[in-house]
């Protein structure tokens, strides 16, 4: 379940960083404007992507055929 979760979160900030690369650039947010927090976003969420996929992989365990 962690997993899952963890991969549904990488995923909602690339998109969420996508959208606001790519539709809100010259917004600003408080201090922040749109375009360089969202390219931060995408790039936190590609290593959370990363990190669930590279978790999933270590926590299966291989199958021995004896």
């Amino acid at each position: 379940m962690k997993i899952r979760f963890e991969l549904m979160i990488g995923i909602l900030l690339v998109v969420g960083g996508g959208c606001l690369w790519l539709f809100a650039c010259d917004a600003e947010f408080f201090w922040f404007r749109g375009g360089p927090l969202g390219v931060i976003l995408a790039i936190i969420g590609a290593f959370d992507i990363v990190n669930a996929v590279r978790t999933r992989e270590t926590a299966i365990p291989e199958r021995r055929n004896d």
